[in-house]
Order: C-alpha cells, then sequence, then structure tokens
C-alpha cells in the first residue's frame, strides 16, 4: 500500500474527515486530499503530525512506497545544497563588505570599490537565506539591528561627506549612487552580523 492510500486509511479509521485533519495541521483540505491521492508529499516536521495524530510509526508510513522515500532523499540533497549555498553567501558577502570598505576608506585600491556590485548581488541571495520570522519576533535582537544598523549607517555618512570635496559640486546620479552604496553596506553589514545565526537552514 502506498503512502496515500494509508494516510487516507488512517484518517478513515480514526475517524476524521479532511477538513479535521487540515485544521490541525493549519493545511488546506486540497493538501490532505493532494497527499492521499499521491499528488504531493508532507514535509518531515508534517509527517511526524501525521504520525501521532493516526498512532502510526513513521516507519510503517515510509515503508513499501519507494516514491516517497526518493521525494525525501531528493528534499535531503536540496536541503544540504541549500545550507552550502546559504553559508558560501554569508562567507563570501563578509570578505566583499570589507574589501568594499577599505576601498571606501583608501585602505585598498580605490578600483576595488567596485567589488561593491559583486556585493550587492550576492546581498540579494543572501538575504533569501535570512529567517527574518523568527528573527524580529526576538524583541532584543530586534532592538540590537535597528541600534547597529543606525550606528554604521551614520558613520557611513559621514565617512562619505568627508570624501565630498565640494558638495554642490556632485551631481544628482552620484548622489543617489552613494545613498544606494550606503544602505547596501548597512545591510550587508547586518547581515555579517546576524545572518549565521539567523539562517533558514
Amino acid at each position: 500500500m502506498d503512502f496515500g492510500s494509508k494516510i487516507k486509511a488512517a484518517r478513515q479509521d480514526n475517524g476524521f474527515t479532511q477538513k479535521e485533519i487540515a485544521e490541525k495541521l493549519h493545511v488546506s483540505r486540497k493538501t490532505i486530499s493532494s497527499w492521499e491521492t499521491g499528488r504531493s508529499y508532507p514535509d518531515i516536521g508534517t509527517l511526524v503530525k501525521l504520525s501521532d495524530i493516526y498512532q502510526i510509526s513513521l516507519d510503517k508510513l515510509l515503508r513499501e512506497d519507494s516514491t516517497m522515500i526518493k521525494h525525501y532523499d531528493k528534499q535531503n540533497a536540496a536541503t544540504r545544497h541549500d545550507i552550502l549555498l546559504g553559508r558560501g553567501s554569508y562567507y563570501l558577502n563578509v570578505l566583499l563588505l570589507l574589501v568594499t570598505l577599505l576601498a571606501r576608506t583608501k585602505l585598498l585600491h580605490p578600483e576595488l570599490k567596485y567589488a561593491g556590485l559583486l556585493l550587492l548581488i550576492n546581498l540579494v541571495v543572501l538575504v533569501s537565506y535570512f529567517d527574518f520570522h523568527n528573527f524580529f519576533s526576538n524583541k532584543r535582537c530586534k532592538v540590537a539591528f535597528f541600534t547597529i544598523g543606525m550606528i554604521f549607517l551614520a558613520v557611513l555618512i559621514m565617512l562619505t561627506i568627508l570624501q565630498m570635496p565640494n558638495i554642490s559640486a556632485y551631481a544628482m546620479g552620484d548622489a543617489i549612487g552613494s545613498i544606494f552604496a550606503i544602505l547596501a553596506l548597512t545591510v550587508s553589514f547586518l547581515m555579517a552580523v546576524f545572518g549565521k545565526t539567523y539562517m533558514t537552514n
């Protein structure tokens, strides 16, 4: 018997409707139907909850369904890939942040400031791995995030102003570019400080 047939039989044996199970698991009734017909599978956490609700061992649920086992093998491989990509993106962010900051303060060759473009591209990837929900549910983290962010932002703005020989001579495009660069560096810095702890994987 495949997985879908097992959970359908278990639901009926326990006298539950699809709607009742959906409410217990906080999913839609269509999702339950999709699992029971084999069109999709629950994630590991939900599978454990199903096992508890129906009082069936995970071994019994998974046994004899090679398609489902392959599905979870693929899911595990994808998770490992995501973890490696997320960590790689984090460390690359730290490196590019240091290079960009040193170039902006002229401690490195000024041309290296264009590492900021790579920083921005990498930042898009890194932010997608950040667990904002868990992070901002922690009040202390939220306060630290905004406090450190504002301090770093203020320092960058001051350094940028000091490097401008004549503010009025700067074109609007350069000013806008500087603003975006400062914001990107601030986000990058915050990801460097908090990112490793609050990665989604």
